[in-house]
């Protein structure tokens, strides 16, 4: 049975409720944790702050795994032996990109059937579903750069709903979520920062102020 994390933001502690869920997914037992990065970061900027809150739930060990310009296939042992995946926020289409082009959605696909946790943050968690549709409106700032035809948006295929981050409900968000339900008959979550939730094989836990569309 898969389980995949879908949150927000994590520049801050979430709510005890969904950490604590969190530290009982990937193990109280000090877990080693997987990190993905939508794009090669030499300095490894937004890697520190989500190592401070997993180190906050007991988090023991990592293993950073550049799918962009610094892949390395050998990483990937290493990586399928963490408790927990954690797949960054960023631009959702360079994100989905490298990962094909590295085979990655696949593989993460097989870790997540084996038992493996999938986290994803924004960017991270629009992959985990079947597309990135929403991207095109949550991302719309990457939109003009990216190459990608929508036939090449299949995500990791972990959730049939369409997941919208950084929700606030101002009027430019509902007009997008509007637009967003033109042209897909599947659900939209729309998740503020700092709620989240927690899919295991069809059971849905909603923590915090979430929305459906």
């Amino acid at each position: 049975m898969s389980v995949a994390v879908f949150i927000s933001d994590w520049k801050t502690p979430l709510s005890n409720a969904l950490e604590e869920r969190i530290r009982g997914l990937i193990g109280k037992d000090k877990p080693l944790i997987g990190y993905i990065p939508s794009r090669t970061d030499e300095e490894r900027r937004y890697f520190y702050p989500i190592k401070q809150q997993f180190d906050r739930l007991g988090a023991a060990g990592y293993v950073y795994c550049d799918v962009d310009k610094a892949f390395d296939p050998f990483v990937l042992g290493n990586l399928y032996n963490c408790k927990a995946i954690f797949l960054s926020g960023g631009n959702t289409f360079h994100f989905l990109t490298v990962l094909k082009s590295n085979g990655m959605i696949e593989w993460l696909k097989k870790y997540a059937e084996d038992g493996g946790v999938l986290i994803g943050l924004s960017a991270g968690g629009m992959i985990m579903t079947a597309d990135i549709l929403a991207a095109e409106f949550v991302d719309a700032k990457y939109l003009p750069e990216s190459s990608m035809e929508k036939s090449e948006y299949g995500g990791i295929g972990l959730a049939d709903f369409h997941f919208y981050p950084h929700w606030e409900g101002s009027k430019n968000q509902l007009c997008a979520v509007e637009e967003l339900k033109k042209l897909t008959s599947s659900p939209v979550i729309a998740c503020p920062d700092g709620s989240g939730m927690v899919i295991m094989g069809d059971r849905f836990e909603f923590y915090g102020n979430l929305i459906e569309f």
